[in-house]
């Protein structure tokens, strides 16, 4: 770690190591991650944490010359901001023609101020201040805490803190997080703990019945034996090795979690055969009329209304209040309670493309070209970093088929932490000893 102390300039740097309240707002930081799964109100308290973290040490660094610690780090924490505030601009350009209101675009807003105050952060932050041993212990925490709110919502029916859909892709996010981890460290205690930390997601996951989530599972499965694969300089042998020493716990842990809950099966069994059944009657059969509650035809009612109004206007939509007229008007031709109950039309393109046409599609595609671009340039500097950045463009990409999760804080939230995550988590530290 650098001595500061031989820095009087430095002296005065909020992230200095060598003062005390750097390292409690750390602490509390980290309590607020293991949290976050409980409520989305914690969550949201540590993104204010953060983003009122970075404006601190802006202000109180201000007349001060940029650490050369983090110097790549910064580098790409400017690129993803870059799009950030793209996709942001060109919402509120929609937003503004529309007169729509402002404060609903909770994910252009969360996104646009975390990415801000990491970058921020990575100008000041020096060089070993993130312990990541504790770093991967709070992720493991935070998915112990999952575990337990999806067993309650399996067995006893408790409500998720928030809807299932995006809560369990945001369980998905810290999964990719703790994957980018794994470039500081393969020892085999800090192996284990991701192990479990996936293994503990992922089975929160499963139970919560959310088959929009679904469809990032095998890419999280594939992320995970690709960052092992990547580690290092080792040799083929202890890469398979390091490899096996992940996949064969994993797959014991697996065969005894079935045994002892098999709700953990059942669930997404249940789930899928129900989406088979409605996609076979809706699609194949054409049996709507006893399927417009179904999820699949309130999905696929929803994509055809909403391609053919955005047919009418496809430069500049109808706007937010408009989109949400129509939903109702479709919901009283289909004779739908379930399509009158919502205000989105459950898919993420369409629904900018509806809402701002051209220049709303646009701002939803900046923020996925902005997540690949990053993971791109992370992985020239840590590998297991990029597989986690990009692990978090496949979900987002994916999540938006199916649904609008940007219309809710938590998803905004989660994404906003897990970019930070890995993004002050990026740059290599030397290890005393690799594992074999």
């Amino acid at each position: 770690m650098p001595d500061h102390s031989l820095n009087p300039q430095r002296q005065m740097v909020p992230l200095n190591p060598d003062h005390r309240a750097p390292q409690l707002g750390l602490a509390l930081a980290m309590l607020l991650l293991a949290l976050s799964p409980v409520s989305t109100k914690i969550g949201g308290a540590l993104w204010l944490f953060m983003v009122m973290g970075g404006l601190f040490v802006w202000w109180r660094t201000r007349g001060e010359s940029t650490s050369e610690d983090h110097r790549e780090a910064r580098q790409v924490a400017w690129v993803w901001l870059g799009f950030c505030v793209a996709g942001a601009l060109l919402k509120l350009v929609g937003v503004l023609y529309w007169d729509d209101p402002v404060g609903t675009r909770h994910f252009e807003i969360r996104l646009t101020l975390a990415a801000w105050a990491t970058w921020l952060l990575l100008r000041q932050m020096p060089s070993g201040f993130i312990v990541f041993g504790r770093l991967r212990l709070a992720l493991l925490l935070a998915a112990a805490l999952a575990l337990g709110v999806s067993i309650a919502h399996a067995y006893f029916n408790v409500e998720t803190p928030s809807n299932r859909i995006n809560w369990a892709g945001g369980l998905v996010m810290l999964a990719f997080a703790q994957i980018a981890l794994l470039g500081q460290s393969v020892r085999p205690r800090d192996v284990a703990v991701t192990i479990l930390t996936l293994f503990l997601l992922l089975l929160s996951v499963l139970l919560t019945g959310a088959r929009g989530a679904y469809l990032a599972i095998p890419w999280l499965l594939l992320s995970a034996l690709w960052a092992l694969l990547l580690v290092g300089q080792r040799p083929v042998i202890q890469r398979l090795r390091l490899t096996l020493r992940f996949a064969v716990p994993l797959l014991v842990l697996t065969v005894v979690t079935v045994m002892l809950v098999p709700k953990v099966v059942n669930v997404p069994a249940q789930r899928l055969q129900m989406a088979l059944e409605e996609v076979q009657a809706t699609l194949v059969a054409g049996d709507t009329s006893n399927y417009v509650n179904s999820p699949v035809f309130v999905r696929i009612r929803f994509w055809q209304r909403s391609w053919e109004e955005i047919q009418h206007s496809p430069w500049l939509g109808h706007g937010r209040e408009r989109r949400m007229a129509m939903i109702q008007q479709w919901a009283d031709e289909a004779g739908s309670d379930e399509m009158r109950r919502h205000t989105h039309v459950h898919n993420e393109y369409l629904n900018g493309w509806l809402d701002h046409g051209l220049i709303g599609l646009a701002s939803t595609l900046c923020f996925m070209v902005g997540l690949f671009a990053t993971a791109a340039q992370a992985g020239r500097i840590n590998p297991q970093a990029g597989i986690g950045l990009l692990g978090i463009g496949v979900l987002h990409v994916l999540m938006s088929m199916t649904d609008t999760n940007t219309g809710t804080n938590n998803y905004g939230v989660m994404m906003s932490l897990s970019m930070a995550i890995m993004l002050l988590s990026l740059e290599r530290h030397q290890e005393p000893r690799p594992a074999s």
